[in-house]
């Protein structure tokens, strides 16, 4: 964890993943923190077009939307600065584009182990139809992502809560990544199935939960089961009954046909967790 990314629109709920990603970056012991803003129309309109505009070279100065932008993300910068402490490097990065595309190669450039991002709830419109970049990117990384919900303030993290459906675990979970985070912020794992109503339970000596114990061995997971209608109340319930300070989950892939049907649990925890969400892949 020694190159943290943060992607910024300006927006209150990045400022407060910024304040977040500044308390996990001295928890964890990181080098540096790249604050990062894409652009790809003219940063300010004070006045809306009567009539369409072309994006070229006569119409758009290039040069100056670019300044805008790095000024911008130096305002950023400054409204953070006291978030910030000795020894952390910090890296301004601007580019043109389109953000769900460029943060990848971003990343990769930069050698990123993590981004971290704000988001805020977004009413059925925006969740079903429009979605939101941050999932996007969530479901897109090939690093840990962590979505802040607005105003969450980092506290510390002392306890990591993976939900499992306890399938296919070794070849689902992740665990080299998961102990990488384990490892640098020393904090307990606990491990959650969530369960719909009259699920049958795992038994406390399945070959799912061995299967766990094998993959954390040394990390004494702690082992837990809920049951609930509705999958993000359950998760918050529980979290914030036992003062969990990150939930991490595995999105499950499906194919086109079977995302038009199946709800995925990422995004529904994306935008409706109270705690912050760590997706990572298997």
């Amino acid at each position: 964890m020694n190159t943290i990314l943060l992607p910024t629109d300006f927006s209150d709920a990045s400022l407060n993943a910024g304040k977040y990603a500044l308390g996990f970056a001295k928890q964890v012991g990181a080098k540096k923190i790249i604050f990062y803003h894409t652009y790809a129309v003219p940063v300010n309109f004070n006045v809306v077009p009567t009539e369409p505009v072309m994006l070229n070279d006569d119409l758009v100065d290039f040069d100056i939307m670019k300044d805008s932008a790095l000024n911008g993300l130096k305002h950023f910068q400054q409204q953070l600065k006291n978030y910030s402490f000795p020894g952390l490097e910090m890296e301004l990065i601007v580019n043109y584009g389109f953000f769900t595309e460029d943060i990848r190669t971003t990343q990769k450039n930069a050698g990123a182990d993590i981004i971290i991002m704000g988001i805020t709830g977004g009413g059925a419109f925006t969740e079903n139809i429009i979605g939101s970049d941050t999932v996007v990117v969530a479901r897109q990384s090939s690093v840990p992502v962590i979505i802040v919900p607005a105003k969450n303030e980092f506290k510390g993290i002392d306890k990591i809560m993976l939900i499992s459906d306890f399938s296919e675990i070794e070849k689902s979970v992740p665990a080299n990544q998961l102990k990488a985070v384990l490892d640098s912020t020393k904090a307990t794992l606990l491990i959650l199935h969530v369960a719909k109503m009259n699920e049958e339970r795992y038994d406390e000596d399945s070959s799912e939960r061995l299967a766990f114990e094998n993959l954390f061995n040394g990390y004494n997971p702690e082992f837990y089961f809920t049951e609930c209608v509705f999958f993000s109340d359950g998760v918050n319930h529980f979290a914030e009954n036992n003062d969990v300070d990150l939930v991490v989950v595995i999105p499950k892939k499906h194919n086109l046909i079977e995302s038009l049907f199946i709800k995925s649990h990422t995004k529904e925890l994306a935008f409706h967790s109270h705690i912050p969400l760590m997706v990572v892949h298997s």
